[in-house]
């Protein structure tokens, strides 16, 4: 196996004259707007947003944002999400996350993807999957250990790497093997540097369906303690770097992205949630761990280490710099925070009481949902308690490519388990970065947009050569291509 790594060439959209939207390579100052007011503090905003008892036993992931659509109505759906995919199945061992196709069953090199429902072939001996304590039969959760946007692993204070898994449901997988897009030739540019199928032109309108989700989650290796601790949702896994033997061992979750797409959302709804126990704002290193025991990613006992930089075959020393994504609050790319810099977005009247709604919404839904779940043990195993929405964002009446004035939400969504060293974004690109810095739409040369399906980095994944030979779809994608 080789060792995999989720990378993509961020940029950021912005919005140019006249309405029309334009790809451009982001310098510096690429956030910045000229002739805003300076920026003041945001108005008092206060927050009432709940769960409801029934999330909590309730395998139906929702279709569509409840309500009005206001801040929180984004904050419900996706903790309503969250709480379907964690129930359990008719197999008893089985969760329903767990059940939805991996990446490596759909991206192979040669024959055709696993059928939904199959599990998917390994490179991993049979005889390592025996079903282990607790009846699960460990699935290859990945050999992909480097994180996107760095290219570079997390290490956790034991010493071992960090893994990561992506899923699609069954509509996303649907539309994947009915497009033949695990090919190369009909993926075209959905692969950066590919050829292929020009989509860009044939097919622009080429999307996933409105009920499509993806999943990205992050798995930590525990120890004996750790798995007895009962702070983890823990697995029997399988993981394997680079052409080294499987390991069979216990994982724990640690994160988990959620991308869904909805009629109302075309650019999808990203959110993130992590365990509680993974690393402590900048701004306060100092707090206890609030689940008890130790952070997953910073020892208090390093004084010396540097935050959120990598050092190869060293732990991380992890803190969150933008506390639930709320980009005007924490240290800025070079320092330039709005008393530097009160023009930019991040710092605007307007933005800074959005961020602060959003920041009240994701506590409240937070302390609501882990309230719920305490109160009712016999609903829902009480793990999921001990996870928590850091982040959340989408674009105003969903707005596609999803330039940066259209960004609502966790300005600065990023999960200290994913997106460790790129909080604060990578050379070029400065404040907010979030999931929509990368995953933008952007073709292969400045001002091209690739099709909605180019929202995923899914295609980064394509193996497989051939395809479309006749220069075309398969008639199978015609509901996927919209009015081409």
């Amino acid at each position: 196996m080789r060792e995999k790594a989720l990378s993509h060439k961020p940029i950021t959209l912005l919005a140019v004259a006249a309405g029309a939207m334009s790809l451009v390579a982001c310098p510096a100052n690429s956030l910045l707007e000229s002739g805003q007011p300076v920026a003041k503090a945001p108005a008092s905003v206060t927050s009432e947003c709940a769960a409801d008892l029934s999330w909590l036993n309730s395998s139906t992931l929702p279709t569509e944002v409840p309500g009005n659509k206001t801040i929180c109505n984004l904050e419900q759906f996706m903790w309503q999400s969250m709480l379907a995919l964690v129930q359990p199945t008719s197999d008893p061992n089985l969760l329903q996350f767990e059940t939805w196709m991996p990446s490596y069953g759909i991206f192979i090199k040669d024959g055709t993807p696993t059928p939904w429902g199959q599990e998917p072939p390994t490179s991993c001996t049979t005889n390592t999957k025996s079903p282990a304590a607790g009846g699960k039969t460990p699935r290859l959760y990945t050999d992909i250990v480097k994180q996107a946007g760095s290219d570079q692993p997390l290490i956790d204070l034991n010493g071992e790497l960090v893994y990561y898994s992506m899923t699609v449901n069954q509509s996303a997988y649907s539309m994947i093997t009915s497009c033949q897009l695990y090919q190369a030739n009909c993926a075209g540019p959905l692969k950066p540097g590919n050829k292929g199928i020009d989509l860009i032109t044939k097919y622009p309108n080429l999307a996933y369906p409105d009920t499509a989700v993806e999943l990205k989650t992050s798995w930590m290796v525990l120890d004996a303690a750790a798995v007895a601790s009962g702070r983890y949702y823990v697995v029997p896994g399988l993981i394997q770097f680079k052409d080294s033997p499987c390991r069979q061992v216990s994982l724990g979750l640690t994160g988990m992205h959620i991308v869904s797409k909805t009629p109302s959302f075309p650019a999808m709804i990203w959110a993130t949630f992590e365990h509680r126990n993974n690393a402590p704002d900048c701004s306060n290193t100092s707090a206890a761990p609030p689940l008890g025991g130790a952070w997953n990613f910073y020892n208090p006992a390093c004084t010396g280490c540097t935050t959120n930089t990598y050092q190869p075959a060293t732990p991380a020393q992890v803190c969150r710099m933008h506390p639930q994504g709320d980009s005007a609050v924490g240290t800025f790319p070079g320092g330039v925070d709005c008393n530097v810099d009160p023009n930019q977005f991040a710092c605007q009247d307007k933005t800074r009481t959005m961020l602060a709604e959003s920041t009240l919404a994701i506590n409240a839904i937070n302390i609501s949902v882990q309230a719920l779940i305490k109160a009712n043990p016999g609903r829902i195993n009480g793990v999921w308690a001990n996870y928590e929405l850091v982040g959340n964002v989408w674009t105003t009446n969903g707005v596609t490519p999803p330039y940066l004035q259209a960004q609502q939400g966790s300005l600065s969504a990023a999960n200290t388990s994913m997106e460790t060293f790129v909080q604060n974004g990578v050379p070029a690109v400065s404040n907010p970065y979030n999931c929509f810095s990368c995953h933008n739409m952007a073709g292969p040369t400045e001002g091209q947009n690739l099709p909605p399906a180019g929202l995923s980095h899914l295609f980064d994944e394509v193996q497989m050569p051939g395809g479309c030979t006749n220069g075309a779809l398969p008639t199978a994608c015609s509901p996927y291509i919209g009015g081409n």
